[in-house]
């Protein structure tokens, strides 16, 4: 029996969830029909105007108003003045609980969905009504306890299904514009994206042609030699020199056409490996030894060296300033190296940041086909990279 039951609920939610309109019209006039069968109607009996009649005519303004429920999106005005119209009939009968649940959605639709104008015009309605509510009884000579009395009464009914329209239009006038301005600051987020790649890719442009331009002068002056010189040592020299520059040229195209065909090389270009003495001086908080002589590698090895270098000042100069840093390098025909050692400093107190230099400098040697390791050590902190000549 559990597994119907919980069927008939998923059953349900699905419908409700298609179409409802129609669910929340049909509920309401079951229940109309519900509360006249136990007795609920004729709420407004002691009134001169109510005729005696069978409770169940109250069935035909309820269905009427149910009937009205389902166009409420699309004419929520009119569905309302319809409305009006039919709990008028039905108050006239003596008044039923069904048509106050029509009312109340009705009302709540027409301030949810309705032009502003309309609404802040029901508003002024509303008003009106509620003071006639008490003015009107008092006129005709009815005790104030009643006219209140009478006047609380059109106060719930007509003010609770308008505050509660007006909190749910606010709130979806306030999620929409905040999507807006998502959608907007996302579009701006992807033009400046586009813009720093353009840029960036621009600069390293520039640099393939610096260096490709280079090897190929190198290739141009060592062939022109050998076509001029008669000795076969020399030629074989500049043969082996044409050889190294071709193959120099070759990494360099290799290594800046994955990165640019990668799409996910980080925006900011970085220093090179030339300008360390630039690094270093912009972390004048630690002490730097540099051990070994930066090695000549393609370019995007060397941006990706120098940018690990400056992130691992940065950190030690950030969490231990007063640090002593050694910066080794290390370079074979196959590789390079860099290592960076931090001992002693003072601890800082812990700064606010992204969290995610490491993890992108880790992305970034991965991409040239090396690795990145952090870790701490027995007397401080070291990073060290590891980077092929060639990526693969």
């Amino acid at each position: 029996m559990e597994w119907q039951n919980a069927a008939v609920v998923r059953e349900a939610l699905r419908l409700y969830a298609a179409r409802p309109d129609l669910v929340t019209a049909l509920a309401t006039a079951a229940a109309g029909i519900a509360f006249i069968a136990i007795g609920l109607t004729n709420l407004w009996s002691d009134a001169t105007w109510a005729p005696e009649i069978s409770p169940w005519w109250h069935v035909i303004p309820i269905l009427a108003g149910s009937a009205l429920m389902l166009g409420k999106r699309r004419r929520p005005m009119t569905m309302l003045l319809a409305g009006a119209v039919v709990a008028g009939v039905d108050i006239w009968l003596g008044g039923s609980l069904g048509i106050v649940l029509v009312s109340f959605d009705l009302l709540y639709s027409a301030v949810l969905y309705g032009r502003a104008s309309h609404v802040r015009a029901l508003l002024v309605v509303i008003v009106v009504l509620v003071v006639a509510s008490l003015v009107g009884p008092l006129l005709t000579g009815a005790n104030l306890q009643a006219a209140v009395l009478l006047a609380l009464q059109a106060f719930f009914l007509l003010g609770t299904p308008y505050w509660w329209g007006m909190s749910v239009r606010r709130s979806r006038e306030v999620a929409a514009l905040s999507e807006a301005r998502a959608r907007d600051a996302e579009r701006f987020a992807g033009s400046v994206k586009a813009d720093t790649v353009r840029e960036e890719r621009g600069r390293m442009a520039r640099d393939l042609h610096d260096v490709i331009a280079g090897n190929l002068s190198a290739i141009a002056i060592h062939a022109e030699a050998a076509l001029s010189s008669a000795s076969p040592a020399h030629d074989r020299s500049a043969l082996r020199a044409i050889r190294e520059a071709s193959i120099d040229g070759l990494d360099e195209m290799r290594s800046m056409i994955l990165v640019l065909r990668s799409g996910t090389d980080p925006l900011i270009v970085p220093p090179r490996l030339a300008e360390l003495a630039d690094l270093v001086a912009r972390n004048s908080a630690v002490a730097v030894t540099i051990v070994g002589d930066t090695p000549q590698v393609p370019t995007a090895i060397d941006q990706a060296l120098a940018r690990i270098v400056g992130e691992g000042l940065s950190n030690a100069e950030r969490h231990t300033p007063g640090a002593d840093v050694e910066i080794r390098f290390r370079a074979t025909e196959a590789e390079a190296e860099v290592s960076i050692l931090s001992r002693g400093g003072t601890p800082s107190a812990p700064t606010i940041g992204t969290g995610q230099g490491l993890s992108l400098l880790r992305e970034r040697a991965e991409l040239l086909g090396g690795t990145l390791v952090a870790a701490p050590v027995d007397d401080g902190w070291r990073l060290h990279a590891r980077i092929p000549r060639s990526a693969q």
